[in-house]
């Protein structure tokens, strides 16, 4: 099988990271692979990618929703029509030309709903985009239930089959790693994600700042964020809480690993997610997670997740006190959630890419 993947999102967040994991995947199996990358990160591609031999990229001069990407990445597909057999887009940045065995991702319809926080006119962008990727692909993915649901409630002229796959936990989280040293020397609770409104951190900091008289634990933040100084900071000095809080800026894959591997215990407080990766690798680390109670992480985490109001600080602050506490309740909760990984096994959900994409062929053949 050939197979074109776009890689206009590589080094993107979640998306970008989806991208890779899947490229990989894919090329392993024996599938050859075209890929458009963003030419500034030629250096980052052959590095990652370096020792794959069946991934062909190619590097242009034009990033992910760019005009000048719209109307030129069609000569590339184009040319590569007769010889690759399905075209896959890990998001629905879909070019003006689409050809006809197009397959495409939706993650999540954030910039619907009051949760988007950027300007309308990217949220026009993302609604173009959206509308034509359901229209003219052969095929929608979506990376839950959830997000099908709320496709299927939006658009309700959609008429063409939306196929679930959950997403799977990159390999470099499900390794045994011997880690004699943490990088934090306390004992820590943690939060991995950028600091966007929805992943809701200001509950967090509140309910931290309730219970940190009774536990010796400091709270680690880790992840992107967009100014030197923004409203977690400002509630963190304002709560007094400078010398228990630690924040990590835009952390390494090896720092997640040791940040995972030694905290006591994963806080994920978001108000809405596509799906939700984060406590997954937590959990693969070895280390308990406690949800906020919203429809996509009852779907991923099922009985074996532990909720909370995610906008009730008592609440969290309570549900924290409980894990933390208890240690024999603890153990027995991340023994349930690591049971729980079984779901999102890497070869069984490549195996449903394959045969997906095994199917689209054959159709697009008669």
């Amino acid at each position: 099988m050939k197979l074109y993947i776009d890689g206009l999102f590589y080094k993107c967040s979640g998306i970008g990271r989806y991208y890779e994991s899947l490229t990989k995947e894919f090329a392993k199996r024996g599938i050859k692979i075209y890929t458009c990358v963003y030419k500034n990160l030629k250096t980052d591609f052959e590095r990652d990618f370096a020792g794959i031999n069946n991934i062909e990229p190619i590097f242009v001069d034009y990033e992910k929703f760019s005009i000048k990407g719209f109307f030129k990445q069609p000569k590339i597909l184009r040319k590569l029509e007769h010889d690759v057999d399905l075209f896959f887009y890990p998001h629905i940045n879909l070019p003006y030309y689409i050809p006809k065995n197009t397959i495409v991702t939706i993650h999540d319809l954030r910039p619907l709903t009051h949760f988007w926080d950027r300007n309308k006119i990217k949220r026009e962008i993302f609604l173009f985009y959206l509308k034509r990727a359901i229209k003219h692909s052969a095929q929608i993915i979506t990376i839950s239930n959830t997000v099908a649901n709320e496709l299927r409630k939006n658009f309700k002229w959609i008429n063409k089959e939306i196929k679930v796959i959950y997403e799977f936990i990159d390999e470099k989280f499900m390794q045994d790693y011997e880690l004699n040293e943490p990088l934090i020397k306390h004992p820590y609770l943690l939060f991995i994600g950028n600091r966007k409104k929805h992943k809701n951190l200001e509950i967090l900091i509140k309910a931290f700042s309730k219970i940190q008289n009774e536990i010796p634990h400091y709270l680690v933040i880790a992840g992107a964020k967009e100014s030197d100084k923004d409203d977690i900071d400002v509630m963190v000095e304002k709560l007094d809480l400078k010398s228990r809080v630690i924040e990590l800026i835009r952390p390494s894959d090896e720092t997640i690993i040791n940040l995972y591997t030694f905290a006591d215990l994963f806080i994920f407080p978001s108000l809405f997610e596509g799906f939700g990766l984060p406590p997954l690798e937590a959990v693969s680390l070895g280390c308990p997670v406690i949800l906020s109670d919203i429809p996509v992480l009852r779907e991923i985490f099922g009985e074996a997740g532990l909720y909370f109001n995610p906008h009730n600080e008592e609440d969290l602050a309570k549900t924290i006190l409980r894990v933390i506490l208890d240690k024999n309740f603890r153990d027995k909760l991340l023994q349930n959630q690591r049971n729980r990984l079984k779901i999102f096994d890497k070869e069984k959900i490549i195996d449903e890419y394959v045969e997906l994409f095994d199917k689209i062929r054959l159709r697009g053949s008669l």
